[in-house]
């Protein structure tokens, strides 16, 4: 049996993704939770990672360990989906729209404040909209077959 070379490459992205996602969302998830100086709200040189300004009323919500804990398990399902990305194809087709809307969403927001967002052109929006792109690029398309019963009249 013989592996399409978009195949091979979709694997090899997701696994390069996968690992990326563990390791970027795994670490800030595990300094948010020892609260590193690097994430203070204050003068934490990587604050700005971890969406820690969202706010309910004068406390913090709890916004980042949620976003950051559904990043690391993503990056286990883009580990899980490089073994047979043919199986995890609603979840690529998921991963890809929601990626690109985010993306094109986040891309928006930063412009209207550019002093305060504009290194989430060189971060986040990048990360996003390469990960929507690849499997764009790669993903397995379908080999339905259409039974005659399911012909439209």
């Amino acid at each position: 049996m013989t592996t399409k070379p978009s195949s091979k490459a979709l694997s090899i992205f997701l696994r390069v993704y996968g690992v990326l996602a563990l390791i970027i969302f795994g670490l800030l998830f595990v300094g948010f939770m020892v609260q590193t100086p690097l994430l203070a709200e204050h003068g934490g040189v990587l604050n700005w990672t971890i969406w820690n300004d969202v706010r309910f009323g004068n406390e913090h919500a709890h916004v980042p360990p949620m976003l950051l804990l559904i990043y690391v398990v993503w990056g286990v399902f883009l580990l899980r989906a490089a073994n047979n990305p043919a199986a995890y194809s609603s979840f690529l087709s998921f991963t890809m729209w929601a990626n690109l809307a985010h993306g094109l969403l986040m891309t928006v927001q930063a412009f209207t404040d550019l002093d305060r967002y504009w290194s989430k052109f060189l971060t986040d929006i990048p990360f996003v909209l390469i990960l929507a792109l690849g499997i764009y690029l790669w993903r397995p398309t379908a080999n339905v077959e259409r039974s005659p019963s399911a012909e439209p009249a």
